[in-house]
């Protein structure tokens, strides 16, 4: 019979053998229906073979199911109770009976009521097996407890029990039918449903015919000029191959489908026989168990039968101190001896023993050691055992006899007692010594010796590994070897020791003319999976210690793992000078006492030890930088290569993490954001660097900052520039800026030592470190201006001067285009080459400062230097005409564009005192120039300020008359030859600035009011717009003159007539310096004061016109022009 199974296959049903079968434990319930179930039945004895058994089973099974024998009463109640007994419990079902009582013959159960529904889970089958154990005992347990009573077979069919009444045996053939015994589980395991399976073939043939098509749409097919059909083409061939042997693989997948379809239709019956044969199993599987269960009971009570007492003999022993009914063997007793003669015979055997042994008898070497007393020879091999000999009879060819035996080693007891072990081992040796002699006694007792030292060795290994070596050592015995590995939880290779029985090759003594192999405990030790070859090893075979064994190899190991860390760290400058400790203290047996001392720092040490039990690495005094670098040793698969390495990068740590916490105190900054990984670090601070710290001053450029370095080569300082250029070539690198160069901070001390930091030391490194930022920056400046320099080594006791000089070498310097004549093109301003010193940083603040010297060349710079130069920064000296200045410049700025801008500064300096040397100065700086520039009527000074980079300023006092057009003076000294424009636009327009002066003073703001709209052009303006007259300087016949003419109202407003008549009459006129010219009037610079002046008197007696009503729009109009006027003036103004 088949089932189908998940996969598709088709698997037969089998039947697996079981023990015999017992019929006598059937249920009292379970009768014979028919005769022929009768038959079977009564053929067979209590105990029937398994396959009889099974095919009782299958017969009885297959006939109640097609001729209806097995058969259930079924009703309204009655049905209705039997389906819900489906729903009882594994726990609750006892054994239900396969055939029915004769009284049930005409009552048939459907099958739906016998057998579950295809709709039920397999969780009913699985629970029935997990149960098919527990009923298994729990039959057992009826057995027992029905053991005393006795098993009858019935001829009839039926079983029942001696003991049990009759009434009893009827309960169950009267049972009713609301007590029946629950449903047999149905299997539906590997179960599939046939609507499933058809609609997934359908759907393969979907996508398999949709697949073909579009495969074949892809061939190409060449055109035909006959019919397609008959396209003999080689694509037309293919496309029909496909086609075809897809419509053939799904017919024969179809076909299977027909058969699985026609099949099903008996489903049904072939799942009821499949439930009956697997509840059949469980049942066989029980009786079987109970069985063995009996024959087991049976066999373990046999032994502890004890047989009756034999009560009258003993009475009669107890009573008569003899019993008749014994047999007398008829001894006799043994004479007693005297004690003379005792010790007699004892001397003779004494003598013989020695006459023996050193005539007759062989003797081992290691059996030399022996003496004679008491009538027996005691051979004595050091820590391992004592026999005792004597000899039988006077033949000195007979065998020895042995006497006694005792270890002299310990732990062992101190003789073996009395016991089935002694009598071996003294037949044993008997034999051996008839045969062998003593050399066989020896070679026998030696290896007895020898394995029992390798048990005690195991049996102490074993301890070990449970209690105080638990988890961490691990024992195995194979063959005559001990393996003990220890460290079992370290990571990396194992390691190991072996205790075994080794051959070495001795020669005997002369007797003994051949070499022979003579076992020994030997030890091999495998360190990280590998021999080593020669064990440093002491193993008292007197007293066995396995422990002090294992003690010794550990530190062994230990010493060799240590060892080789410190000669690691002895490749480094630090530790191959002695300029940090390094000491490993040694020790063979106890591995606890072995430490390695390392020197962190000047003020920082520790001490690696290694725990002997599990192996791990231990740092003290324990914190909290310690306890990672512990659990980086622990974590090491190799400690002897790499362990030197982790101690290495503690250092560097503990070095870096130090230095740290001083740098915060003097107000550093630990600059975070910087984490170059380590190949960075190497490729700009060298191979050997473990770990950099980097830090920050607040008033360094952020581009720059210090770098401090840690490795075994020593400690530095550098100093390490940023890129923050915004393209990352390396994406692969740590986030953050990256460094683009590195330079080693130079110091007077040996920079392999080591020094404790403090407050002195760290302002010599900053102060060190400033100088070759400073000149590094210069340098690199300069080469982008392609300006030649040079570095010049100077000597100097002052750590901050003891820095390169910078020499430059400028280009010609060029005067200013406002300044340039061709008397000032000949004259070079200081000498070409210049030098910058870096003399320190400022306390305060830490800001670098630059000294820069050059020579002068202005004659008059000399000569005024010392009375009129108010300058801290600058200093000239007044014959050599030298000049210095300094330079203040943060940490990280070059000091080159300072340097060009106080040299410009300088030269237009020089250039101003050369233009303005006619007048009278009176003060001088690279921040201003105060000169005279008239002296009628009193001093008129003008001051020019330099204001930084911005354009110079030019200021007048209060009272000057050129206070009015300040601005723009100021505007004029900006653009070309502004100075020199200045200084005639000054000598131009004083006449003019001095008549409007007066103007304003005689006739007063009401009367009139004047704007300048440049330097060359001015406004006067009569109250009530009465008339405007502009004064604009212009060139006549090359000479410079001022030019009066009437100026345009606003809105196209005529100057008023008797302002226009009298001014028309001064055109007619002629006057000091002026006269009158169509359509105005023109004065020289010097007349210009007297036709200002003869124009207040003309003008003054005007009388003010009446003021007409005024409109809205009038004063709309009006506002509007006051606001253009308004503008006017501004724009003129600025």
């Amino acid at each position: 019979m088949f089932m189908s199974r998940p996969g598709g296959s088709y698997k037969s049903s089998s039947y697996p053998s079981s023990p015999t079968v017992n019929l006598l434990l059937w249920p009292e319930s379970v009768t014979l229906r028919n005769s022929t179930s009768r038959a079977y039945l009564s053929a067979h004895s209590v105990n029937t073979s398994t396959s009889d058994a099974h095919r009782l089973g299958k017969i009885a099974a297959v006939r109640g199911v097609e001729s209806g024998d097995l058969e259930r009463p079924r009703g309204g109640e009655e049905g209705a109770k039997g389906e819900t007994s489906r729903g009882r419990t594994n726990n609750q079902q006892t054994m239900p009976g396969l055939l029915r009582s004769e009284q049930d013959d005409r009552q048939h159960f459907t099958p739906s009521q016998r057998f579950p529904t295809k709709s039920a889970t397999m969780a009913d089958h699985n629970a029935t097996n997990r149960t098919e154990h527990r009923n298994q005992e729990e039959s057992l347990s009826a057995i027992n407890g029905s053991l005393g009573e006795v098993i009858q077979y019935q001829t009839n069919g039926n079983l029942s029990a001696t003991g049990r009444s009759q009434a009893d045996s009827s309960t169950f053939a009267g049972r009713s039918s609301k007590q029946l015994p629950p449903e047999i589980a149905r299997i539906t395991m590997g179960y599939l449903p046939l609507s499933g399976l058809i609609t997934r073939l359908v759907q393969e043939t979907f996508n398999g015919i949709t697949e073909v098509v579009n495969e074949m749409s892809e061939l190409q097919m060449p055109q035909s000029n006959g019919s397609i059909l008959v396209n003999p083409s080689q694509g037309n061939v293919q496309k029909k191959i496909r086609l075809l042997d897809f419509a053939q693989d799904r017919r024969a997948k179809f076909i299977k489908i027909l058969v699985l379809s026609q099949w099903s239709r008996r489903a049904e019956s072939i799942s009821r026989v499949i439930d009956m044969k697997a509840w059949l199993d469980a049942q066989t599987r029980q009786y079987d168990g109970a069985c063995t269960w009996i024959g087991e009971l049976r066999r373990i009570m046999a032994l502890e039968r004890m047989p009756n007492p034999d009560l009258k003999t003993a009475l009669e022993a107890l009573s008569m101190g003899k019993v008749p009914g014994l047999p007398d063997l008829g001894y006799l007793p043994p004479k007693q001896v005297p004690p003379l003669r005792f010790l007699k015979a004892l001397r003779g055997i004494n003598t013989q023993l020695t006459i023996r042994l050193r005539l007759h008898e062989p003797i081992p070497p290691p059996l030399k050691n022996y003496s004679i007393s008491n009538g027996r020879v005691t051979f004595r091999v050091p820590n391992e055992f004592e026999v005792d000999l004597s000899v039988a009879d006077e033949n000195p060819f007979s065998q020895l006899y042995f006497i006694d035996f005792r270890f002299l080693f310990s732990p062992s007891p101190a003789a073996i007692p009395q016991g089935p072990l002694r009598d071996d081992l003294e037949a044993r040796i008997n034999i051996l010594l008839g045969h062998d002699g003593l050399k066989g006694c020896y070679g026998f007792l030696h290896n007895f010796v020898l394995s029992h030292k390798l048990n005690i060795f195991r049996h102490q290994a074993y301890r070990m590994s449970q209690t105080s070596w638990s988890e961490h050592l691990k024992v195995e015995a194979v063959h005559r070897s001990l393996v003990i590995q220890y460290w079992v939880t370290r990571p990396g290779a194992k390691s190991w020791i072996e205790l075994g029985i080794r051959r070495r090759n001795v020669k005997r003594s002369s007797w003994l003319h051949e070499e022979e192999d003579e076992p020994h405990i030997g030890i091999r030790w495998f360190r990280t999976g590998k021999e080593v070859a020669d064990v440093p090893l002491i193993i008292d075979l007197g007293d066995l210690s396995v422990e002090a064994i294992l003690k010794q190899i550990i530190s062994a190991h230990t010493n060799a793992i240590f060892k080789e860390t410190k000669t690691k760290l002895r490749e480094g400058h630090l530790y191959a000078e002695k300029t940090l400790r390094l000491r490993h203290t040694r020790s063979t047996i106890e591995p606890a006492a072995i430490s390695l001392s390392v020197q962190l720092t000047i003020s920082q040490s520790c001490t690696i030890i290694q725990e002997p039990v599990s192996g791990r690495m231990v740092l003290l005094p324990p914190s909290s930088l310690y306890s990672r670098a512990e659990r980086d040793l622990n974590g090491l698969i190799s400690p002897e290569k790499t362990a030197a390495t982790c101690i290495a990068n503690l250092r560097a740590t503990a070095s870096c993490e130090e230095v740290e916490c001083t740098i915060r105190c003097y107000g550093w900054a630990i600059a975070n954001s910087i984490r170059p990984n380590q190949d960075k670090v190497r490729h700009h601070f060298g191979r050997e660097t473990l770990r950099a710290s980097f830090f920050r001053k607040k008033t360094w450029d952020a581009r720059w900052l210090f770098a401090f370095t840690a490795s075994l080569a020593g400690d530095s300082w550098w100093i390490v520039e940023l890129d923050n250029s915004s393209s990352r070539v390396d994406q692969t690198a740590a986030p953050g800026p990256s460094i683009r160069a590195a330079f080693k901070v130079l110091s007077t001390a040996n920079p392999g030592a080591l020094r404790e930091l403090s407050y002195p030391e760290l302002s010599q490194i900053e102060v060190t470190a400033a100088g070759m930022i400073s000149q590094h920056t210069d340098s690199r400046q300069l080469a982008l201006q392609k300006i030649p320099h040079r570095l010049v080594e100077t000597s100097s006791t002052r750590p901050s001067s003891n820095f390169p000089a910078l020499y430059i070498r400028l280009p010609k310097p060029r005067v200013q285009a406002t300044l340039k004549t061709q008397k000032f093109a000949k004259m070079p301003r200081y000498s070409q080459v210049l030098r910058l010193s870096f003399i320190g940083t400022d306390e305060s603040d830490s800001y670098a400062n630059h000294l820069v010297t050059a020579q002068s060349n202005c004659v008059n710079l000399r000569s005024r230097a010392m009375d009129s130069m108010d300058e801290e920064s600058v200093t000239f000296h007044p014959t050599s005409g030298a000049f210095a200045f300094r330079l203040r410049t943060a940490v990280g700025t070059s000091a080159i564009p300072g340097l060009l801008g106080c040299l410009a500064k300088i030269q237009r300096l020089i250039d101003y005192i050369s233009v303005v040397q006619a007048s009278k100065i009176h003060k001088f700086s690279l921040r201003h120039v105060e000169f005279t520039y008239a002296t009628e009527p009193h001093d008129l000074r003008a001051k020019i300020t330099f204001t930084g980079e911005g354009p110079p300023q030019i200021s007048f006092e209060n009272g000057n008359p050129h206070l009015r057009i300040q601005n723009q003076v100021t505007v004029l000294l900006r653009g070309p030859n502004g100075l020199k424009h200045v200084i005639l636009l000054l000598a131009v327009t004083l006449s003019l600035m001095r008549a409007l002066a007066a103007m304003e003073t005689v006739h007063g703001d009401d009367k009139v009011s004047i704007l300048s709209r440049s330097a060359e052009w001015y406004q006067i303006r009569l109250p009530d717009q009465l008339g405007r007259f502009d004064l604009r300087l212009r060139r006549r016949r090359e000479e410079l003159m001022w030019f009066v003419e009437e100026a345009t109202l606003p809105d196209g407003k005529k100057t008023d007539s008797r302002v226009h008549e009298r001014f028309r009459s001064m055109i007619n006129e002629k006057g000091d310096g002026w006269s009158g010219m169509s359509p105005g009037i023109v004065a020289s610079l010097s007349g210009v004061e007297a036709l200002l002046k003869k124009m207040g008197d003309v003008f003054q007696n005007v009388p003010a016109m009446e003021p007409a009503p005024i409109t809205e729009v009038q004063d709309y109009k009006a506002q509007k022009r006051k606001r253009e006027d308004d503008e006017d003036e501004i724009v003129a103004l600025d």
